[in-house]
């Protein structure tokens, strides 16, 4: 790991919205703050920072950062690579410069590496991120800087729903209780193609033909497009809204599966969560979930396909899962509930405890920042 160093940090990242990055980032400044002096700045003001003693830049996301300026200074610099040397020349009092950024799929645009030109360093949350890039002709240093979670995660006992004041996850437990349920958990938090939901309402009407023991929660931000009548009927519950840290353990603790059928995605944070509470996923083996998933988690791919119909940045492909073979794991997994159970809460503890903390993650950011 890097020595002791004099070398602070601006790590600039949304302040002005709430976004995944945002999340993600104020771990990140929480751990560096062990080791150095470190100064929140907004994505946009970026470049607007003049420094004068030893300090390195961290920009998290590069490529939403980069662009923006470019744009608001095309007036001025019309020219893309004109405007990138610009801003590079401006940012060059920092003594290292090191973009955070991930890769949905498996190929990144010419856009994409371009907008990495005034960043030293990349780091990317999994192999699958760093692949892309490299494939995609990124010719900086690109490092596997994975997220975490707080040790709370891993060695807090299960909770109950009276310890939480919830009452959506009340009334789950008791929905759960009640009709003697076992609950597959989907969390949708945006891009219904990207997460796969068409994969899991497949996936669930065939497993509801076979067996009526089971309810899908869905996960997401506002209220599913989904009447009262159609849901009850079909045995699914919503949950929304904005979970803090122990009611997003409680909802994985009532959970029994949890089902990630992602096409794509750089990391997805969801399924780490779900096994270091002791859920077993489901998920298929060609993505970046793969990375720390036991192998009795998942399923074979099927198709490959398009991540994003349009979009500048993420321009490659990704699978979608084998909804068959996943129907087959859960059946398994759902009558040997407490043996996969204890296999997972053995494997997070053993294995994703000593690598997937934040703790462990910010040690390595400083090693990256202060070399």
């Amino acid at each position: 790991m890097g020595g002791v160093s004099k070398r602070n940090v601006v790590y600039c990242l949304p302040l002005w919205h709430t976004v995944s990055f945002t999340l993600v980032a104020k771990k990140h400044i929480e751990q560096l703050r062990k080791y150095t002096k470190v100064y929140e700045w907004d994505e946009m003001t970026i470049p607007d920072i003049y420094v004068v003693t030893p300090f390195a830049l961290i920009i998290h996301p590069t490529f939403g950062v980069v662009w923006r300026w470019t744009q608001q200074t095309s007036w001025i610099e019309p020219n893309l690579d004109t405007a990138l040397s610009s801003l590079s020349g401006r940012l060059h009092k920092f003594e290292k410069i090191v973009g955070f950024e991930v890769a949905d799929s498996d190929a990144v645009s010419e856009l994409a590496v371009k907008l990495l030109a005034p960043v030293d360093v990349v780091c990317v949350p999994s192999e699958w991120s760093r692949r892309s890039f490299i494939s995609s002709g990124c010719k900086k240093p690109v490092h596997v800087v994975p997220h975490g979670l707080d040790t709370e995660w891993y060695t807090t006992p299960p909770l109950q729903p009276s310890e939480i004041g919830n009452q959506a996850l009340q009334m789950l437990y008791r929905y759960k209780l009640d009709f003697n349920k076992k609950l597959l958990t989907f969390w949708l938090w945006h891009s219904e193609a990207r997460k796969g939901y068409l994969e899991v309402q497949q996936f669930y009407e065939s497993l509801r033909k076979e067996r009526n023991d089971v309810a899908l929660v869905i996960k997401t931000q506002g209220p599913l497009n989904l009447d009262i009548q159609t849901a009850s009927q079909l045995n699914i519950v919503n949950v929304w809204g904005w979970l803090d840290e122990r009611e997003k353990m409680l909802l994985y603790d009532l959970s029994d599966i949890t089902l990630l059928f992602s096409r794509g995605g750089a990391f997805e944070i969801n399924g780490l969560e779900s096994l270091a509470r002791g859920v077993p996923i489901i998920a298929h083996r060609k993505g970046a979930w793969a990375e720390y998933t036991p192998p009795w988690c998942l399923v074979p791919e099927a198709l490959k396909v398009k991540v994003f119909a349009d979009n500048a940045i993420h321009t490659g492909y990704g699978y979608t899962v084998d909804v068959e073979k996943a129907v087959d794991l859960a059946h398994a997994m759902l009558d040997n509930l407490d043996e996969y159970k204890a296999r997972t809460k053995e494997y997070a503890q053993k294995v994703l405890a000593e690598k997937y903390t934040w703790e462990k993650v910010g040690a390595q950011i400083w090693d990256i920042v202060s070399r």
